[in-house]
């Protein structure tokens, strides 16, 4: 029955993946004229990351259910992390500064998508790079300019959070950033993107489907000086977030 659905589906899948790479090269490229004419800005940051991640939304069939983000100036936003579908959920409700995998800039339009939405990439392999990444994300927050970043570095099927990275922690604690939890479920488990599965193999069985359901949630912003201490909060309220989604 899975694959009958899958063959039924399939060309949905094709146009909305087209669909993806026509709007990514879209607000990239008017997103390069803006940043060329007049230079960057908030404005252009937020137009870029919001029209891409609602119109992908919107045209892919993903339905989020939420609550309202927590009125706080600047601070980073912490995810748990399911799928590549994470990004345009966050992209469009959150439009921030996205701290990402350096391979994004081999990505077609990657390179100069990172340039207008003042994104963040980052090698983990290299200390040179966690180090200046650290550095960009205050800079981005001491400029007005949220941060995105996921905790688990990775994608996670659940049911909760795995390991937190260390690094973030450091910076938001030394810097006195708040940090606001978000917490990101699935309707079904299964559409999770994890393991060696392909980006292209999951869209078309993932995407395929007439609509995707999501819950998220904030949570309130935490601030601590201690990073351990914030690290421990920080995961203890995504997984509370998770777990209340779940048993709704």
């Amino acid at each position: 029955m899975k694959i009958v659905r899958a063959v039924l589906f399939a060309p949905l899948a094709l146009i909305r993946l087209l669909f993806v790479v026509f709007i990514s090269a879209y607000v990239t490229i008017i997103g390069w004229f803006w940043l060329k004419t007049k230079g960057f800005s908030r404005n252009l940051q937020q137009w870029v990351m919001g029209t891409w991640g609602r119109s992908i939304l919107y045209m892919c069939g993903i339905k989020v259910n939420r609550n309202e983000l927590p009125k706080t100036d600047n601070y980073i936003l912490m995810p748990n992390h399911r799928s590549y579908i994470d990004i345009f959920i966050v992209a469009a409700l959150t439009p921030a500064a996205m701290v990402g995998k350096a391979e994004i800039a081999k990505w077609p339009f990657g390179a100069l998508g990172v340039r207008v939405t003042n994104s963040i990439l980052v090698d983990r392999k290299n200390q040179k790079s966690l180090l200046l990444t650290m550095k960009k994300i205050k800079e981005s927050v001491d400029n007005g300019i949220p941060v995105i970043l996921f905790p688990e570095g990775t994608t996670y099927k659940g049911p909760l959070t795995k390991k937190f990275k260390n690094g973030s922690f450091k910076i938001a604690a030394e810097g006195n950033i708040p940090v606001i939890p978000m917490a990101i479920e699935f309707k079904d488990v299964n559409d999770a993107w994890i393991d060696k599965d392909t980006f292209v193999g999951h869209f078309f069985r993932q995407l395929g489907k007439p609509f995707t359901y999501v819950t998220i949630r904030y949570g309130a912003p935490i601030s601590e000086i201690d990073n351990k201490l914030l690290q421990t909060k920080t995961k203890k309220e995504i997984d509370s977030m998770l777990k209340s989604i779940r048993n709704a």
